[in-house]
């Protein structure tokens, strides 16, 4: 199965850069892959709340370093690869990932799965984002654990 193009939500984990490469495996050539980096606001006001800097420094910063991560992923996929668009946006997470999808016609979502030791099931497989996602895609939504790779993929 080969897909036109994905939305990858990535925070820079090791499982966001694990859905990057399945998205990569499963993009036909020519497809585009949009990697999608969402500097949150909640997190911003914590900061802000706790003294370290304004809202504006803050998310000016976290913005900065967004941009030069996607660029540094991008460079680390091997060729051939498909399109792959960096794009940081600010906001609530679960939010932007689902109106970005929706915007822009991606045919389907690809996340990292994550788990916590003891954490509950349900928390173990997918964090609070990845649940609100799922619920709420109008696109097919594909989680990719961490123990997915490449060379496991066939």
């Amino acid at each position: 199965m080969k897909i036109q193009d994905v939305l990858v939500p990535t925070d820079f984990s090791p499982n966001s850069l694990r859905a990057v490469e399945f998205a990569v495996s499963l993009t036909e050539q020519g497809g585009e892959i949009c990697l999608l980096h969402v500097v949150d606001t909640d997190f911003v006001a914590r900061l802000t709340d706790e003294g370290f800097s304004n809202a504006g420094a803050a998310t000016a910063k976290l913005r900065e370093k967004a941009e030069r991560q996607l660029q540094e992923t991008i460079a680390s996929v091997p060729d051939p690869k498909p399109r792959l668009e960096p794009m940081v946006v600010v906001g609530r997470p679960f939010a932007e990932i689902l109106r970005i999808a929706d915007d822009l016609d991606f045919g389907m979502i690809a996340l990292g799965a994550r788990g916590r030791r003891g954490a509950d099931l349900e928390e173990m497989l997918f964090g609070s984002t990845a649940e609100k996602v799922i619920r709420a895609s109008r696109v097919p939504v594909v989680c990719v654990p961490m123990s997915w790779s490449r060379e496991n993929a066939g």
